[in-house]
This record gives C-alpha cells, sequence and structure tokens, in this order.
C-alpha cells in the first residue's frame, strides 16, 4: 500500500534551555534551526530530501530566506511549526513556513529560495532533475515579501572575524546554514544591544568551508545591513537586512 504523502508538514516543539538567549526567549539562530529541520523532515518524506538526492550526487542549499517575526516564544512555551513547497523555477524553488503558539497565535511566517547543486561539481541543478516535486506544490505562500538586494554603493565597516570550524561543518562539507544566523545575532547585538528582530532578510552567497576566515561588517550608510566576506577570495559569503522592532 502506498502511503500518502502530508503536503503540509506539522512539527511540535517546546522551547528549551540551550534555545534561549539572554531576553529569556527563542534565539533567532534556533528559530532559524528549527524551521530547517522541519524543512529537511518535510523534504525526506517526500522523497526528494538527502537521502535520495544523495544517490544522484545532489543536494539542496538554501540562497535565502525571509523572516516576519511577531513575537518569539519564551523558555519552555510550546510552539508549533508547519511547513510547504509552493512553487518553482527553472533552477530554485521555494518553501514556505509558518510558526504558531498553544493557542494559535502566529508567532512568525517566513518564505525561502532553495537550489539543488551538485555535490562534485557544485554547481546549480535544474529542478526537473528532481521529478515528481511538482505533485506536492501548493498556491499558498506565507509571506508574501521581496527578498532584497543589495545597494553595491553601500560602504561597510569591520564589527568582528570568525573562523570556520570543524564544529561549524555539516554533511555538504561547508558551515551549515544555521551558522550564519549565530555571525549574524551576534553582529546586531554588537550594533543595536538587542536581538528583538521583527524582519530578517537573509541572502547566502557563497558557501564557508573548513578553515575559511570571515570580516563581518555593518553598512556605514543604512542601519540594518549586515554582512560577511571571506577574507582569502574577496568573496561575500552572506547579507542580511534586519529591522528591529519599534519598542515605541
Amino acid at each position: 500500500m502506498v502511503q500518502e504523502k502530508i503536503r503540509f508538514w506539522q512539527e511540535n516543539h517546546t522551547v528549551s534551555w540551550e534555545d534561549t538567549t539572554l531576553d529569556n526567549h527563542l534565539s533567532i539562530t534556533a528559530l532559524n534551526r528549527f524551521l530547517l529541520q522541519a524543512a529537511i523532515n518535510h523534504a525526506e518524506h517526500l522523497g526528494f530530501g538527502f537521502t535520495d538526492t544523495s544517490k544522484q550526487d545532489l543536494s539542496w542549499v538554501l540562497l535565502r530566506i525571509n523572516l516576519q517575526i511577531n513575537r518569539l516564544p519564551a523558555w519552555k512555551e510550546k510552539f508549533n511549526v508547519v511547513t510547504w513547497p509552493s512553487r518553482v523555477k527553472a533552477i530554485t524553488a521555494f518553501r514556505e513556513f509558518e510558526v504558531s503558539g498553544e493557542k494559535g497565535e502566529i508567532l512568525c511566517v517566513a518564505t525561502s529560495e532553495w537550489s539543488v547543486i551538485n555535490l562534485k561539481t557544485r554547481r546549480p541543478q535544474r529542478m526537473s532533475s528532481l521529478g515528481n516535486m511538482i505533485n506536492h506544490l501548493s498556491d499558498k505562500v506565507s509571506l508574501d515579501s521581496p527578498f532584497f538586494k543589495l545597494d553595491p554603493k553601500l560602504e561597510f565597516e569591520e564589527l568582528f572575524s570568525v573562523k570556520v570550524r570543524y564544529s561549524d561543518m555539516d554533511m555538504n562539507g561547508h558551515a551549515n546554514a544555521g551558522k550564519y544566523f549565530d555571525w549574524l545575532s551576534d553582529a546586531v547585538y554588537e550594533v543595536s544591544g538587542t536581538n528583538d528582530v521583527a524582519f530578517v532578510s537573509f541572502n547566502y552567497f557563497h558557501e564557508c568551508l573548513l578553515g575559511d576566515t570571515l570580516i563581518i561588517e555593518k553598512s556605514e550608510n543604512i542601519p540594518g545591513f549586515i554582512r560577511g566576506v571571506k577574507t582569502g577570495e574577496k568573496k561575500m559569503a552572506f547579507w542580511a537586512k534586519v529591522e528591529l522592532r519599534d519598542k515605541g
């Protein structure tokens, strides 16, 4: 008997001690980790996760993600993550997320764009290489917000440097996507003294490999723009636009 596939994948969680920050709430790094783990689990369930794609030397990589955060759950608070694939282009696919509290309150919504790369050549592949993925798409979009483009005229100044170490790596041979949010979180706190984030538009550009050193920088022109630049190749590894919650 063929198992019916679940189009809208749900996972329930409780905020643990290690998921929190100084303010007793879920960190944006932990939030991102829960979202990406749900995406991984759903892709596995649908038959186009790493277990299946690796047989063709293929793997998913996250290109960009937009998160709108209404409220982050506190320590011991229960929350629910729902995710689903929404639409496909020639070489990218989109996945949506919705996070809600115990009483149904929408805590966070997010939309993300992914590509599939060949693990040997590191080059993107066409979505048609995944066969029946199109059969599992939904028209529902959780966050209809454009991915921001970085103005090349912006000037940046250094905040701190980081080195990619063994504990940062994942099975794809590069720093895992969540590690970038650690760097972003540290940068936001260093600049503003808070991590009460209302919106993040995060863009991954070049993979970070074991031993790479990055300079984390902030924009001198416009508040909220953070980027990471690889020192050896002078390539931008990531950039993000962050909007903090209005205290007024």
